[in-house]
């Protein structure tokens, strides 16, 4: 019951995705069709066949029927609550427009805004860490009838670019995406990375017009267009940069680090230094194309021993030592965050590039839903189950997941449980 609880409007949210045809199709509220998908990945099954087998199994059903809001006195259920197979869901995702769907992390976002959850996890006590990465969506070796990119050895590919916003104790919030699905017919090429940011950003803009925007992204993003996108938006950025991606601006930085030798910091790790070092350089007002941006070094050295040497590019101006701490450690290196999450989907039991439906307009929406659930996750483990038990401490967050989905097929719930209260990351 924690899932609605930490959310009780999402059930509204679901229903009033349009679908008119919905009433023909089967006994079932639009929640618990959409419901249905989220648990798939929620109880990290990784496939639509692996939630199908244990759907009807124990209490699941009468579980089922709670969270999405269609309980047992449902006149249409005659007293026996019944969860939809995989196929009604699948078909009811494909009919849809997954433009509307995407509204639901937003919107979710908004009610996260609205109760602070995000304040402290602000940099500089304002601007709000917005992590890009793109990943696989989907792939498939006998390929898409339609969408995708194609690879050497004949397979078909879907890609996405994944906006998430950085929350309290390292938590990570889907919040917008980008489909790379984009085909120019008559320049015969494909989408990328970077077009499908300019879309992403004006429709981020869009949806949050003051929102303070502090841009992190991998050295893909290092480049003149991005910083302009920055600048228009009156968004900040730490972006990564390598010698190869942007040459004139790694030249000049080397160039003139000799003539700001006054620009450094050393930080110990561990008490003593025990743990190794961090060194950290910056100059600013480096050329990058027709603009100007200042760049940080930061070499590590820790007790493995080992030396890696990291790069940024910020528009964080007037850089004191505890500013580039901050940009530092409290952004460009938490960019990791965002490729972990990938690995956890991809890995741990949720089915990111599975095909859990080849229809490009399913495809869409599961995306989307896989994101939803990952909000719900997060808020009902690391806010929740972690703050409170120590067994979930300890719990590693697949078997987390299978444990709460075994929970709810073994247990039916009590239909007057109390609200679950303030949702905090700490056990303050």
């Amino acid at each position: 019951m924690v899932l609605r609880a930490v959310f009780p409007r999402l059930n509204a949210w679901l229903n009033a995705l349009p679908d008119p045809r919905l009433q023909e199709m089967c006994l079932y509220t639009a929640a618990h069709l959409w419901w249905h998908i989220i648990a798939t990945y929620l109880s990290r099954k990784g496939s639509r066949n692996g939630f199908d087998e244990q759907r009807q199994s124990g209490q699941a059903a009468w579980n089922m029927g709670l969270l999405c809001g269609q309980n047992a006195e449902d006149p249409r259920f005659d007293g026996e609550p019944t969860v939809t197979c995989s196929d009604n869901a699948a078909y009811h995702a494909s009919r849809v427009d997954p433009q509307i769907v995407a509204q639901i992390p937003v919107l979710m976002f908004r009610d996260l805004l609205e109760r602070r959850l995000f304040d402290e996890a602000r940099l500089f006590e304002r601007w709000y860490r917005i992590v890009l990465d793109g990943s696989v969506k989907e792939k498939c070796r006998q390929g898409f009838g339609q969408g995708g990119k194609s690879s050497t050895n004949g397979a078909r590919y879907r890609y996405v670019l994944q906006a998430s916003v950085m929350g309290p104790a390292g938590t990570l919030f889907p919040l917008m995406h980008e489909e790379m699905d984009v085909h120019d017919p008559v320049a015969d090429k494909e989408d990328c990375e970077l077009k499908a940011f300019a879309r992403l950003s004006a429709r981020l803009k869009k949806e949050f017009p003051r929102l303070p925007i502090c841009l992190v992204a991998d050295s893909l993003y290092g480049c003149q267009a991005v910083v302009v996108t920055c600048k228009q938006f009156d968004w900040m950025y730490i972006l990564t940069l390598k010698e190869g991606r942007q040459p004139t601006t790694w030249e000049e930085t080397v160039h003139l680090l000799p003539l700001h030798r006054t620009n450094r910091l050393r930080c110990l790790l561990g008490q003593g230094g025990k743990e190794g070092q961090q060194d950290f350089r910056w100059v600013e007002h480096v050329i990058l194309g027709e603009h100007q941006t200042n760049v940080i070094l930061q070499g590590e050295i820790t007790t493995a021993p080992s030396a890696i040497l990291y790069a940024y590019l910020t528009n964080f101006s007037r850089l004191t030592p505890q500013c580039v701490l901050a940009v530092v450690n409290s952004g460009g290196r938490e960019r990791h965050r965002i490729e972990d999450t990938f690995n956890a989907q991809k890995n741990n039991g949720i089915g990111l590039e599975h095909v859990f439906c080849a229809n490009p307009t399913a495809s869409k929406n599961y995306y989307t839903m896989m994101q939803v659930a990952e909000v719900l996750w997060t808020l009902t483990c690391h806010g929740g189950l972690r703050r409170l038990y120590d067994w979930a401490r300890r719990a590693t967050e697949q078997g987390l997941a299978r444990a709460v989905w075994e929970g709810l097929r073994a247990c039916r719930l009590p239909p007057d449980l109390p609200p679950l209260g303030q949702l905090r990351f700490n056990s303050a």
